[in-house]
């Protein structure tokens, strides 16, 4: 079974003058995405992590890295930056079909969308919360019923939302 490990990045400063693409963590950012790789330390190893160019989820990534065991490389795709669903869905139809664990980094309202599309278990409390508010730091993770390839939606069970705080 295959799944898929969605973060919205940490949270990010809005600096005057700098491009979105260049808008860094904040205090709270840096703090909580250890955090987020403190969670992901105690669940099976990834096989693949992927995130958008941007400088908040780059950082945020490698926080997050850093509090896992096995050093991975991610692949920085641009198609993540500023994305809806179907072009979350493409850059997923690109992992390795022997991949079995995923970490997709990126952007609200992309990730959320993502997330809702993909989960069959809607009464599940987890999504509730997922509803509620997908915040900063906000990772859900949802087994897979299907290949990377075949994505559809409600082909996959959400089986945690974690919001790790520092």
């Amino acid at each position: 079974m295959t799944s898929l490990v969605l973060l919205r990045h940490a949270k990010s400063d809005w600096p005057p003058g700098v491009p979105d693409l260049e808008r860094p963590l904040n205090r709270r950012g840096r703090r909580d995405a250890p955090s987020v790789g403190r969670v992901l330390a105690t669940r099976p190893p990834l096989d693949v992590v992927v995130t958008s160019p941007a400088r908040r989820t780059r950082q945020t990534l490698e926080a997050v890295l850093s509090a896992l065991p096995v050093g991975l490389e991610p692949i920085i795709d641009p198609r993540v930056y500023d994305a809806d669903v179907s072009s979350l869905l493409e850059v997923l139809a690109d992992v390795p079909a022997a991949a079995e664990r995923v970490l997709l980094v990126g952007h609200n309202p992309g990730i959320e969308m993502l997330a809702t599309y993909l989960i069959s278990n809607t009464d599940d409390h987890g999504y509730r919360r997922l509803l509620e508010k997908y915040p900063t730091s906000g990772l859900a993770e949802i087994n897979l019923q299907t290949a990377w390839t075949d994505l559809s939606a409600n082909c996959g069970e959400l089986t945690s939302f974690d919001i790790p705080r520092g």
